[in-house]
């Protein structure tokens, strides 16, 4: 089988493989789709490392082909699933809390990480979410990340008729607006990029901010909630400036979350004083347990959530490198991998 392997800084190559073969407890999935994430952007480009070689790729759909002796769930062969790549210990105390995003294990030498880029690949039966039929392979792909962006706007407790500022207008910011607006709440979108915020706007978005004039935005976002503020901030720009508006923006006892991950480490936006007397409520969110991948699961299933016009372009496995420079342009969202 082939699979893509990340060599060392800009370098990928597809290599071959022996099919794996699944243990009693696994499924064998034949991988029909997978995305290219900021993740493994940076992995490709150097940013960040975990090991070399590595099979990236972390958002992937595909078919159930065969099945361990000992898998005692009802996944069938020919079954359409997303698969849930994070590995989870369900023994440490982040996973006994409720985190287990954050399980202390998840990175251990010796697990499989990642893995996606590759046209087989076993799982444990508990990462494999079955899907309707009807449900497009391509579509389930974003099971990931749209689960990333239902945890994200759990952590700001988001409402019924909340007010939501999302500063950043890419793939994540739209899947938070996607979400947000079926939960009720509106939508306030900020970019420096006209097209994308037009974007926005197209699907839905109650309404959008050009963030290239500071003043402008703080004094219209005062204008769009009556001179209070919005309830909700979910910062998904790796933009300095872009927290510093957040927090101008703000409600009294408003919520604001800090889902992007920076390269560097800037300095925080806003004195202790000022989160003191107001009372803002501030965290930061970092991939999804596995509640989050369930319901992303569902509401893709119900069509609740539609991600179709945020798949931009689709490559074949054997044009991997030219998935990923797409995938790093900014005229693009999601960028997938058809795998088989």
């Amino acid at each position: 089988m082939k699979s893509a392997y990340i060599t060392g800084t800009n370098q990928i190559e597809i290599r071959q493989n022996e099919q794996p073969v699944p243990l009693p407890g696994e499924l064998l999935v034949k991988i029909a789709y997978c995305g290219i994430c900021t993740l493994e952007q940076r992995l490709y480009t150097g940013q960040r490392s975990i090991y070399l070689p590595i099979i990236a790729g972390h958002e992937a759909s595909g078919t159930i082909v065969a099945i361990g002796s000992a898998v005692a769930s009802n996944h069938a062969v020919g079954d359409h699933v997303t698969l849930d790549l994070v590995n989870r210990c369900h023994i440490c105390p982040e996973c006994l809390s409720g985190n287990s995003n954050l399980c202390e294990s998840r990175f251990n030498k010796g697990q499989q990480v990642l893995g996606g880029f590759s046209e087989y690949m076993t799982v444990r039966a508990e990462q494999a979410h079955l899907l309707p039929k009807e449900l497009p392979l391509e579509h389930a792909a974003l099971t990931e990340p749209l689960a990333c962006a239902i945890r994200s706007l759990k952590k700001v407790g988001l409402k019924l008729g909340d007010s939501l500022l999302i500063c950043g207008s890419g793939t994540m910011g739209l899947l938070h607006m996607k979400v947000a607006m079926a939960m009720g709440a509106k939508v306030i979108m900020c970019d420096i990029d006209k097209g994308r915020l037009q974007d926005a706007q197209k699907m839905g978005c109650a309404a959008i901010l050009d963030a290239s004039d500071t003043e402008y935005i703080v004094e219209k976002l005062q204008s769009l909630t009556r001179g209070r503020g919005v309830d909700c901030c979910i910062i998904t720009s790796t933009s300095e400036a872009a927290a510093k508006v957040a927090f101008q923006a703000l409600a009294p006892a408003a919520r604001i979350n800090l889902f992007t991950s920076y390269d560097d480490k800037p300095a925080f936006p806003i004195d202790m004083n000022s989160v003191h007397r107001q009372e803002y409520q501030i965290t930061g969110s970092e991939g999804r347990s596995e509640i989050d991948f369930n319901q992303a699961v569902r509401v893709l299933s119900n069509r609740t959530v539609e991600v179709g016009d945020l798949i931009s372009k689709i490559f074949p496995l054997d044009a991997i490198e030219e998935a990923m420079t797409a995938a790093m342009d900014r005229k693009t969202y999601r960028v997938l991998v058809k795998v088989d």
